[in-house]
């Protein structure tokens, strides 16, 4: 734990519910500093938003310290160990949801690791809000409400899903009460004996019987190996705008390969959609080819980064533009997934991108009753081929999702950037830095229309753009040209993912900006006044996604 960091110089922070931003309002006004209140967001989003995120899922976050140092918090858990070959006959797939998708949750872990880097206040402050909203209940927001209504056939069998979530046979509503008693005491034990107390304490053992009685390969000796990766993050530059994201087995390195791409053809500005479009479907093939966990299996992405590469990469997509011709990508399971972001800086260029996630929405769509966890499905993003590196083994991580991102510039500014969005977060992160080089603040940048390259359902071609409206002209048109299949919304959508953006320009003014596609709000302290100002960009009617 470090008391370095000093919340006097102000913080900007965003995130995808209001909740959790009081709880980081409330932790600052107690002498907090950036990372204490982004830890304080990120626990009371795993009791607001179970259908995104949880104690029983993983994160991986970039820290960036006042003196400019950079790190990558990889908290991705392995398979259990208690998992058996014949599980599963040589004809079958791997399963989307269900107890052999659940593999170690890292989340507490990486929290723990940051609050021991960067954290300043005693745990128990920082997670009292999340104990009390899980104590004496939270509100269902609209986004919990809408996706526990579309999930309901499928959360309606597990008896801990049933008796969290609904109202006899039905799914609670929006401004229902909900309270988690079980969540809250494994809480209380995170703040009482520390974050190891998951994995190695008396609360592992009680996790690792309950998880025993679900069916779920995970096992005592499995939490207790959990360790937290910290590592150097991987580094991409454009037109003199550093950009650090998480090494594999994240699939951070598909997001710099676009954008040196992009680079390697002169930059954003006048940039073909189309061509943008072909570097998103290439840039999700090699993912699907290469990406694993380098503890386990051989995975080299620098020479996919060079610059005679990221050339190479800007002219096959060109080259496709003209000819049509694509690999071919095989299906995987549905691509969004449910996570969520939180992003923070501090006035003195201290900066946290925090990803975490259950993958799909309630992850495995179990309720562990004894703690009150959702278990998330990530294993579910295995493959079961013997010739990929990503092959399902025991103790092995499964390739993942999450991209957190710092970007920073010789004049001073940093910005933490961060979304929801599964296999598409690589994507999304492409057209929020573009946003923000062409000169929009973090409010414009996540707000602004996107579209998707790849399916969002099970069995669904990768041949497929989601566009949301709003585009401005030609836009839909320069996407038809990559003869792609266009699905075109009426405006913004959850399928586009919830962006975080937090920022400190280089005359030091701090500004956030919170997707208004999530229940999402913002957070500034200004150096001077020391006020707190919360704005709520909330857009009720937005679709549930999976994160």
């Amino acid at each position: 734990m470090s008391t370095a960091l000093n919340p006097a110089r102000g913080i900007a922070l965003a995130a995808p519910h209001p909740a959790a931003v009081d709880a980081a309002r409330e932790v600052v006004d107690a002498g907090g500093n950036a990372v204490d209140a982004a830890l304080a967001a990120a626990v009371a989003l795993t009791v607001v938003y179970p259908h995104m995120c949880s104690v029983g899922g993983d994160a991986i976050a970039v820290l960036r310290t006042a003196d400019g140092d950079e790190v990558c918090v990889n908290s991705t858990g392995a398979y259990g160990r208690g998992w058996l070959p014949e599980q599963w006959g040589p004809d079958e797939s791997l399963p989307v949801t269900g107890p052999l998708t659940v593999s170690v949750p890292g989340a507490a872990a990486g929290w723990g690791e940051l609050w021991r880097r960067a954290g300043s206040l005693p745990i128990a402050t920082i997670l009292a809000p999340a104990v009390r909203l899980a104590e004496d209940g939270m509100t269902v927001s609209a986004g919990l409400a809408a996706s526990l209504a579309e999930y309901a056939d499928r959360l309606r069998p597990d008896p801990g899903m049933r008796a969290t979530f609904f109202d006899g046979d039905e799914p609670v509503r929006e401004g229902a009460h909900v309270v988690q008693p079980a969540l809250a005491a494994t809480l209380r034990a995170l703040a009482e004996h520390g974050f190891d107390e998951l994995y190695r304490g008396e609360l592992a053992g009680a996790f690792a019987d309950g998880l025993a009685d679900l069916g779920v390969p995970v096992t005592t000796e499995d939490l207790a190996a959990h360790r937290v990766h910290v590592e150097p993050p991987l580094v991409g530059e454009m037109a003199g705008t550093r950009v650090s994201t998480a090494p594999p087995n994240s699939q951070g390195f598909t997001f710099l390969r676009t954008i040196g791409a992009a680079e390697a053809g002169g930059g954003w500005r006048g940039l073909d959609p189309a061509v943008l479009a072909e570097l998103f479907h290439a840039g999700d093939r090699l993912r699907d080819l290469v990406l694993a966990d380098p503890l386990v299996a051989p995975v080299d992405v620098s020479g996919f980064l060079t610059p005679p590469a990221l050339a190479e990469a800007r002219a096959d997509a060109e080259q496709a533009l003209v000819t049509g011709e694509r690999p071919e990508v095989a299906a995987r399971p549905r691509p969004g997934g449910d996570t969520i972001a939180v992003t923070v800086v501090d006035a003195d260029g201290t900066a946290l991108s925090l990803i975490q996630s259950v993958f799909h929405a309630f992850g495995s769509l179990l309720l562990e009753a004894r703690t009150g966890l959702v278990l998330h499905n990530r294993a579910s993003f295995f493959s079961l081929d013997p010739a990929s590196p990503n092959v399902l083994a025991p103790g092995k991580r499964p390739g993942h999702t999450l991209v957190p991102v710092i970007v920073s510039t010789p004049d001073g500014a940093v910005a933490a950037h961060g979304t929801m969005g599964g296999k598409a977060q690589s994507q999304i992160h492409a057209q929020l830095l573009r946003r923000t080089m062409l000169g929009d603040d973090p409010a414009a940048a996540v707000a602004a229309p996107r579209f998707i390259v790849g399916g969002t359902e099970v069995g669904d071609t990768e041949d497929r753009i989601f566009v949301e409206g709003g585009h401005e002209p030609g836009m839909v048109a320069a996407l038809h040209r990559t003869g792609m299949r266009l699905v075109v919304a009426d405006g913004r959508d959850s399928e586009a993912g919830h962006a975080m953006i937090a920022r400190r320009d280089a005359s030091g003014a701090l500004s956030a900006g919170a997707d208004p596609r999530s229940d999402g709000a913002v957070l500034v302290v200004e150096a001077a006044a020391l006020v707190a100002e919360v704005s709520a960009l909330v857009a009720g009617d937005a679709e549930p996604a999976p994160a």
